[in-house]
């Protein structure tokens, strides 16, 4: 048997070792203490937790962040911070561009929404079964509400998917070009889940509706290194939780935790790009369309408003 002598080289490395683990572990809580200070939302999505659950502070630093942007300091601060988010309405030339990067995205097929699958599982080219349709009853929603908005149905998704942001962006930057009063820029999606989450939905007024979920992209890459075009990061997450909390105002259910990713998803387009996933796989046509109303009148109370 080995016996440990005050000398044992063992019982160094043992400690060594100890030490060294101390050392890392002081490192990182000195390091997410100063994350903490210089930014709050970095600090929550430093340590994994959903940047929706942040506390009032982290929403307050969102807001002022972008009143400091374009909001006007001689208003009070919670008429600045919704001032800075209008989307002009009533106007001859578009604004708002509605888009899908996964254009073949459909729901779970019921009696009265069966369809054909091409491009995967509940995917389909028949764009009245799929997430097109929901776009364009989001479209159709806005333009009542007095906002000009185009509703593009290029499918983005060939010759593979794992590309479409690469065409998804070159159709943002057409029609920025074509219309520079575009500001808000939205790509719908539905999400994919398993089967577990078949009965995942909310009733509102008697009608199933499917939940709404806000993507992020802070750009940092898969790898940290980033892209060489960062998002706004800050700016579309205030912005996203703006939306968000006008729906959360309707059914404390109706919207899920802002989902924080290393990708960028275009959103460095524009300051006000929205990535929104209605509902998902296991979600019906139906429930979704049943969210598109909801979804329409949080927009507009935080992009319209008076005007």
């Amino acid at each position: 048997m080995l016996r440990y002598r005050a000398d044992n080289p063992y019982k160094k490395l043992l400690k060594l070792r100890f030490a060294m683990a101390m050392i890392s572990i002081l490192c990182v809580l000195m390091l997410i203490v100063t994350v903490a200070k210089n930014s709050p939302a970095e600090a929550v999505i430093f340590l994994g937790l959903p940047y929706a659950e942040a506390t009032n502070e982290t929403q307050t630093a969102s807001k002022n962040l972008i009143v400091n942007v374009i909001g006007n300091s001689n208003k009070n601060e919670e008429t600045d911070y919704k001032s800075a988010l209008k989307v002009a309405k009533h106007t001859d030339s578009p604004t708002i561009l509605i888009y899908h990067t996964h254009t073949l995205e459909a729901y779970t097929p019921t009696a009265s929404n069966q369809y054909i699958e091409k491009g995967g599982r509940w995917r389909t080219t028949d764009n009245s079964k799929n997430i097109v349709l929901v776009g364009e009853l989001l479209a159709e929603a806005l333009r009542k509400m007095g906002f000009n908005v185009i509703h593009d149905t290029t499918n983005h998704e060939p010759p593979e998917l794992s590309s479409a942001y690469e065409r998804s962006e070159e159709t943002m930057r057409k029609y920025k070009e074509l219309y520079p009063s575009i500001t808000m820029f939205i790509d719908l999606h539905r999400d994919a889940a398993g089967d577990e989450a078949e009965n995942d939905f909310i009733v509102i007024n008697g009608k199933e509706a499917a939940k709404i979920m806000f993507v992020v992209g802070n750009g940092k890459g898969a790898t940290g290194s980033g892209f060489s075009e960062k998002p706004n990061f800050e700016y579309n997450l205030a912005f996203a939780d703006a939306i968000r909390e006008e729906l959360l105002r309707i059914h404390p259910d109706f919207v899920r935790p802002t989902r924080i990713k290393s990708g960028r998803y275009n959103q460095h387009i524009s300051n006000q790009c929205l990535l929104i996933e209605i509902g998902h796989n296991m979600n019906t046509l139906e429930q979704a369309v049943n969210a598109v109303p909801y979804l329409a009148n949080a927009i507009y109370e935080v992009c319209g408003g008076e005007g």
